[in-house]
């Protein structure tokens, strides 16, 4: 298979949205009650580094730059 075609394969199956930056996208996947927690942890004014190992610990794949990146309002989301 060629790099061309198998860019094309990627992006098809890609769980990433072009729209929305990785830390959006796994948020949107969260349960309603999981969204409720980490909305009263930032609300909370949780320190970022906690409330990532907190996710990992609950299993879910997410960073500490993807998470600054959309606190900050510098990740690809709309604005």
């Amino acid at each position: 298979m060629s790099l061309g075609k198998s860019l094309e394969e990627m992006k098809k199956t890609s769980r990433r949205s072009n729209k929305v930056c990785a830390y959006q996208v796994m948020y949107n996947n969260l349960s309603p009650q999981d969204k409720k927690a980490l909305d009263e942890a930032w609300a909370s004014d949780m320190p970022t580094n906690l409330v990532v190992r907190a996710l990992r610990q609950e299993g879910i794949k997410t960073s500490g730059d993807s998470v600054r990146a959309h606190q900050k309002g510098i990740c690809k989301c709309p604005k």
